[in-house]
């Protein structure tokens, strides 16, 4: 490697491995609700200090440091101003704010626990927080909140991104099992206005979307059911989703759901599974990768490649019967299946 290319390779080596304070200049940010407080114009630390809550000479620090990222920008006289980026973690509509801090806060510590998880095995959050990751969030409320508030916003954007690929002309009543709080299934509502349906998840879950559905007027059009999709689901519908469901679990576990979705869907119904394909190279949609590094670090599971899904399918009694991608930067697509002859 000449000097030139060596000086080059270790700065970019250097900015990688700098990556954990970039995450907590971006935790700090949100937390403090920085992009807020600058929304109006630029300000200088001394003047945001009082505001949000913090000693204003570290807070010019940070403030550099987000500089650095582009997150703001600095005049020369003390002052910055807020940059599109650093827009997005206004609050209000798409807001990345709630992302910024579960990757700062919870996430932030469980990654520690990676090198034990890849050594010898369990998830990195279990080994960094003694506890699988849904129980620890069902014991702090407050974390629950944060990760809660960190889907929302991804799930509203990835709805629009299914209806806007697949066509649900065909569908009459579907099942949304483990439909969560029903944003995607107010989509297809939206977008399908002759197709009714029926949300199935734990009781508690299956509330709270009867409750968010209620607020948009679809519900008169959804049953809401709570129950074990380990154990089974609702019958009598044509179609099934699976949204964003099966990358939580193990192969052995996404198949014993998909196997209770085969016992009642009809010979001639469908499965819709909504799920990221993981591309050949990884380089091709790091999003993708991403994603699948979270699920290693969290859950213990995994995004999966077509030909994965396929024999997954197969195991327990379905044909893949195609792949329509979203055009989503992660990957996502929404994978047809039939009942296996």
């Amino acid at each position: 490697m000449a000097a030139m290319d060596r000086s080059a390779a270790e700065l970019q080596l250097a900015r990688l491995m700098d990556g954990y304070l970039t995450t907590q200049l971006l935790f700090v940010a949100a937390e403090l609700g920085l992009a807020d407080a600058l929304a109006d114009g630029p300000r200088t630390a001394d003047d945001l200090a009082g505001q949000v809550g913090a000693n204003p000479g570290a807070l010019a620090r940070v403030l550099r440091g987000l500089a650095v990222e582009g997150v703001v920008t600095e005049d020369g006289e003390g002052g910055f101003a807020l940059t599109d980026l650093g827009a997005l973690l206004r609050e209000g509509p798409g807001s990345l704010r709630g992302p910024a801090v579960v990757r700062g806060g919870l996430y932030f510590r469980a990654v520690a626990g990676l090198l034990d998880a890849v050594r010898s095995g369990g998830t990195a959050f279990e080994h960094a927080y003694g506890a699988r990751f849904f129980d620890h969030l069902d014991r702090h409320p407050a974390d629950g909140s944060a990760f809660q508030d960190s889907m929302a916003g991804r799930a509203v954007r990835e709805a629009d991104h299914v209806v806007a690929a697949y066509d649900f002309a065909g569908v009459r009543r579907l099942v949304d099992v483990g439909g969560g709080r029903g944003i995607v299934l107010a989509a297809v509502l939206g977008a399908a206005p002759h197709v009714t349906a029926v949300l199935f998840d734990r009781p508690a879950v299956a509330e709270q979307a009867r409750e968010r559905l209620t607020a948009t007027g679809l519900a008169e059009r959804c049953r809401f059911e709570g129950g074990d999709f380990f154990t089974a689901v609702p019958s009598g519908a044509d179609t099934y989703l699976l949204s964003r469901v099966l990358h939580d679990w193990d192969d052995e576990h996404a198949v014993r759901i998909l196997t209770t979705c085969r016992r009642s869907v009809p010979d001639d119904g469908r499965l819709l599974v909504v799920d990221i394909v993981l591309p050949r190279f990884a380089r091709e949609q790091p999003a993708a990768i991403r994603m699948d590094l979270h699920m290693l670090m969290l859950l213990g599971a995994r995004e999966r490649t077509a030909a994965e899904f396929e024999l997954l399918l197969a195991r327990a009694g379905w044909h893949l019967r195609r792949v329509v991608a979203t055009g989503a930067a992660d990957g996502l697509s929404v994978l047809e299946a039939k009942p296996a002859r």
